[in-house]
């Protein structure tokens, strides 16, 4: 809480706009305050301070000053004025940030006064479109036999064993391998490109493709030549046009092994009897997913729709801090598979710039509807009350099963708390749109073997910004 004393904070604010939405801002709080804010930080010292000669309390600000460490005084004198520094800084300048400043340089001058300087992402303005009345459509897809059996199918591997392949057994599609490959380009090596223990399912890889076709028919132990010829315009000015020739070596192979589709597999995969009785839970539990597809489909059209109809600039700044969070994020996954983001890159035959333009076109669409249903939920007043917080807690825990307490711990350490916050409010704007929204319903039938094959396929994917926690989960 503000305490009187520092309640209408005078300061000197000095405004420099600069590329990418931001402002930086010289700020200068007037030595009488600062004088006030160290007075204040002396006497707290003084309640608990033991000063020989005085009762604890008791002792004079002189006496007390001259007991305390002056760097230490100073950081607090700082740190007990700074917040609201800030905060009448952005009052004065007249200037909404979207998100906290940096702030630096804060320090006190010979004179007495407080300085610093931070920088701010400015809040852009938003010339919404209409949010109210809008329309949209749950398409429900229909399940089919077919989708009940994949999944069915689905559940099953899950019990599948692997065992190893004979030396002299040939390798199929499915199969699992582990590879050693090394490339030689105009008879030359080159290690960018060379890996091992490179695991992955024969038919289903896509980091390195050329593998899928080359591999079955293939033995254990056995060195493949795999050709690889690179586009003219590939990222790698050096393998540009050229053909690579890969060494590839299978160090282990497995296959799996199904289960029966009996009345025993219903008993080892839930609480049923029989396997018609398993396959009408999942045609339910089917039936349930469509239509919170279906359902998060339409809200992601909402969304969409009042998007498209706003008007506003996406600061630079939020984009590029989401891109370079995102290739972080890939990063690291692909050094987990034991890949460089340069192998990954040369395998799926793209530069670096165009697969971040993606990246950047994506976050930049997130970014401008993340600002639109803020702006939205600031009209309508929305806010994430402390029981929301605590029950999205509390579910989450239970979904990860793991104690709310744990959980918690985790969001705090992690900094999280925040983004968890944020997607609740989202939410909340995005039920508002609903609630105010005419949508109708219809069911629709599967078009093509792709969808046949996967009722989920049928409905677009959901927006990164859904709470993937709406959807029913899959449950046997």
């Amino acid at each position: 809480m503000t305490s009187p004393a520092k309640a209408n904070l005078d300061v000197d604010v000095n405004v420099e706009h600069s590329e990418g939405g931001q402002v930086q801002l010289a700020v200068t709080v007037p030595a009488t305050p600062v004088l006030a804010a160290r007075k204040r930080v002396i006497k707290a010292f003084g309640r608990s301070a033991n000063i020989p000669g005085f009762r604890k309390g008791k002792a004079p600000l002189s006496v007390l000053e001259d007991h305390i460490d002056q760097d230490a005084l100073k950081a607090q004198v700082i740190d007990d004025l700074l917040e609201d520094a800030y905060d009448a800084a952005l009052d004065k300048a007249g200037i909404k940030p979207l998100d906290r400043a940096r702030i630096a340089d804060a320090d006190l001058t010979d004179d007495g006064a407080l300085t610093f300087s931070a920088t701010v992402t400015l809040r852009p303005d938003i010339d919404l479109g209409d949010y109210k009345g809008l329309k949209a459509t749950r398409r429900i897809t229909s399940v089919t036999d077919t989708h009940v059996q994949s999944e069915l199918e689905r559940l099953r591997s899950r019990l599948a064993d692997f065992r190893d392949l004979d030396p002299e057994a040939d390798i199929e599609k499915n199969d699992v391998v582990v590879v050693d490959y090394e490339l030689f380009v105009d008879g030359e090596k080159r290690e960018d490109a060379s890996a091992s223990g490179y695991p992955f399912e024969v038919g289903s890889d896509q980091l390195f493709p050329e593998l899928n076709d080359a591999l079955p028919g293939a033995h254990l132990g056995q060195t493949l030549d795999v050709d690889v010829t690179y586009p003219d315009d590939h990222s790698d000015q050096s393998l540009a046009g050229k053909t690579g020739n890969f060494k590839v070596t299978v160090r282990e192979a497995r296959r799996r092994r199904l289960p029966d589709l009996d009345d025993d597999l219903a008993k080892r995969i839930s609480d049923l009897d029989t396997l018609e009785a398993l396959r009408g839970r999942i045609r339910e539990n089917l039936e349930a997913m469509g239509k919170a597809l279906a359902e998060q489909d339409a809200r992601d059209d909402l969304v969409r729709q009042v998007s498209d109809a706003s008007s506003l600039d996406v600061p630079d700044v939020v984009v590029g801090r989401e891109v370079d969070r995102r290739v972080d994020q890939i990063t690291e996954e692909l050094q987990r598979r034991g890949l460089t983001l340069d192998q990954h890159l040369q395998n799926v035959g793209r530069s670096f710039a165009d697969w971040r333009a993606d990246i950047e076109a994506e976050a930049r669409q997130l970014a401008r509807r993340a600002l639109v249903l803020d702006e939205i939920g600031e009209r309508e007043t929305i806010k994430v009350e402390e029981s929301e917080l605590r029950e999205e807690i509390r579910r989450q825990a239970e979904r990860e099963g793991i104690s709310e307490q744990d959980f918690q711990e985790r969001l705090s350490e992690s900094a999280e708390i925040n983004r968890l916050v944020t997607r609740i409010f989202q939410r909340k704007v995005v039920d508002c749109l609903v609630e105010n929204a005419d949508i109708t319903e219809e069911t629709v039938e599967p078009e093509s073997e792709a969808e046949e094959q996967s009722p989920e396929s049928a409905a677009p994917q959901p927006d990164p910004q859904a709470d993937p926690q709406d959807a029913p989960e899959q449950k046997t």
